[in-house]
């Protein structure tokens, strides 16, 4: 069942109020009181969460069960994108708040075709929205649309392990991974590629370029299927199992 969303400030003593949406949306799915449903913070931590009143727009629940994301050993990755066209970069927000992205960064690349802020507000919702459905404690941010060169040098002064998608590189995410890297950033071009200036760019602050077949894959594609790649192969390296912890 889609999780609801919850205020953690709205949490006292083991119980807690949900907003005038949530309760609508308890009413429509015909929820009843005494039922358990399953809830998120949006910071990490997840709920099972006895319905104790439901009237109006007033809606009441009890924490029967609560479940914390392990920060240590965790692999964050934050998916660095160039800006698309029409609503593939929605597809983008939504598939990689489910796959379980960190943070979305929209670029600003040489060969993009889409300028502009973007739609920062519009995003948030999807992925609010995304992380309910699939149940994830975490609501990935969504950062700012940013140029390409001043995303590199932040992430880079922030020690993330840079990997960029290039069809052009030697070797597959496997051979060219870079070992007991918890944070990560992976960039993804238009649909165009990078300009070779932005590949140098990387290559000068370390980035691990890699092949991933003998297919070109769209650019919103590739954001999902790649960080799915990437995610799984950092859980494979360093991933825990967290559990529910009765209260």
């Amino acid at each position: 069942m889609p999780a609801f969303l919850i205020d953690p400030d709205q949490i006292q003593d083991h119980r807690l109020s949900f907003s005038n949406d949530e309760a609508h949306h308890l009413r429509v799915r015909r929820i009843r009181q005494g039922e358990i449903v399953d809830a998120i913070d949006g910071q990490g931590t997840s709920y099972r969460i006895r319905l104790v009143l439901l009237d109006g727009n007033d809606a009441i629940g009890e924490i029967v069960e609560q479940k914390q994301e392990h920060a240590e050993g965790q692999p964050y990755l934050h998916l660095a994108v160039a800006m698309m066209k029409g609503q593939r970069f929605d597809t983008v927000v939504e598939k990689a708040t489910e796959i379980g992205v960190h943070t979305i960064q929209p670029l600003l690349t040489e060969r993009g075709v889409v300028r502009g802020e973007g739609k920062l507000e519009r995003w948030e919702r999807i992925a609010q929205a995304a992380a309910k459905q699939c149940g994830r404690s975490h609501i990935p941010e969504i950062a700012k649309v940013m140029e390409f060169d001043s995303v590199v040098t932040s992430f880079a002064e922030r020690e993330l392990s840079l990997l960029v998608a290039d069809p052009g590189a030697d070797g597959s995410l496997e051979e060219n991974w870079v070992p007991d890297s918890r944070c990560l950033a992976l960039f993804i071009g238009p649909e165009g590629g990078f300009h070779p200036r932005e590949l140098t760019c990387l290559d000068s602050q370390g980035a691990c370029s890699f092949i991933w077949g003998h297919h070109i894959l769209r650019a919103d594609t590739a954001a999902i299927v790649l960080s799915a790649l990437v995610i799984d192969r950092a859980f494979r390296h360093t991933g825990q199992v967290s559990t529910y912890q009765r209260v």
